[in-house]
């Protein structure tokens, strides 16, 4: 897991909370886990069916905590100017599945899901592998 450090935390913290304002309203929990699908205006069918697979895996596996707020998933479009900060933040060139544990309201820790591409054949290994890293932030 990549730990953000000094300023990469603020970053991260703010551009999320602008970003995804319903993660951080007053009532959501402070220890939370945020799933991001970073994608283009413009997406190819393997990078829908990414976003498809990346949200079916979060949405059906953690239908309790999404309900409590504990767990949140956000498609965000990352050539949004309205994005930008947030996509320097993590350092988002292109898809991507970010998984962020939020510990005391701020992002505390970050996983970049890269393996999502080599599985995105395999749709079974992909949601196991969404899921037990979404686990392992849960913890």
């Amino acid at each position: 897991m990549k730990r953000l450090a000094g300023i990469s935390v603020a970053l991260a913290a703010t551009c999320l909370a602008l970003t995804v304002q319903a993660v951080w309203a007053a009532d959501a929990p402070s220890e939370r886990v945020v799933a991001m699908y970073f994608h283009r205006t413009q997406r190819c069918p393997t990078c829908l069916r990414m976003g498809s697979y990346s949200e079916e895996a979060v949405t059906s596996g953690f239908a309790q905590q999404i309900e409590k707020a504990k767990v949140a998933f956000y498609y965000i479009d990352f050539q949004d100017p309205k994005n930008e900060a947030l996509t320097k933040g993590y350092g988002v060139s292109g898809p991507t599945l970010i998984v962020a544990k939020i510990a005391g309201n701020k992002v505390a820790q970050y996983r970049n899901l890269q393996e999502i591409w080599e599985k995105a054949g395999d749709k079974a290994a992909f949601i196991e592998y969404v899921r037990s890293n979404v686990r392992e932030c849960l913890k």
